[in-house]
């Protein structure tokens, strides 16, 4: 698990889209993220897709609420986590908070420690995400393989009398002799038997 020294130190460098409008919340926020070594970039109104960057944060403004909602519609599992700005609570504010799905929310008045403390908890919470997504595709791979494999294995056993350590056995030798996966020949195995002898 990363220090909190090491942490502070990703977010020099880190690039960080404030999508705001042109104001003095703006240049404070921009001074604040500047000042701890961020890369800032500037957009408004709301975009219709999110530019490459590290880390957004959105001003939630109740008249750009058909963009914010089309923006966060078309985001990906692995786009950039996307920090709120609030002003205000009231139920439509509050709604259009939860349909933005955000990984942090700041409130104004602004204050430079929570907005530090919002990108990096933001940031990390992004990082252990995208890590487990990875995981859960590794997974998903590894299953799909094991699967094939244990069809193929089956088929042998039904089709050809095979116990299933010899079906193993089988599956294996070919692989090697044919310089591939096991995943490889399980498949070309189920394709051949994919049709009644």
């Amino acid at each position: 698990m990363s220090t909190t020294p090491s942490l502070l130190r990703e977010l020099n460098g880190l690039n960080v889209l404030v999508v705001h409008p042109q104001d003095n919340e703006l240049r404070v926020v921009s001074s604040h993220l500047q000042r701890i070594g961020c890369v800032v970039q500037h957009c408004w109104p709301v975009p219709e897709a999110l530019p490459a960057t590290d880390v957004a944060i959105l001003a939630v403004e109740m008249e750009q609420r058909d963009a914010i909602l089309a923006l966060c519609a078309g985001l990906g599992e692995d786009a950039p986590p996307i920090i709120a700005i609030v002003g205000y609570e009231n139920p439509s504010m509050l709604q259009l908070l939860l349909e933005t799905r955000p990984a942090a929310v700041i409130e104004r008045p602004l204050k430079p420690f929570g907005l530090l403390t919002q990108v990096l908890m933001a940031r990390v919470a992004w990082k252990r995400k995208v890590e487990m997504l990875d995981q859960i595709r590794q997974l998903q791979v590894k299953h799909s393989s094991v699967s094939k494999i244990s069809m193929a294995k089956t088929l042998l056993m039904l089709r050809h009398g095979y116990g299933e350590r010899d079906a193993h056995k089988r599956i294996q030798r070919d692989a090697m002799s044919q310089r591939c996966s096991m995943e490889a020949v399980a498949e070309t195995i189920i394709e051949q038997h994919s049709h009644p002898p």
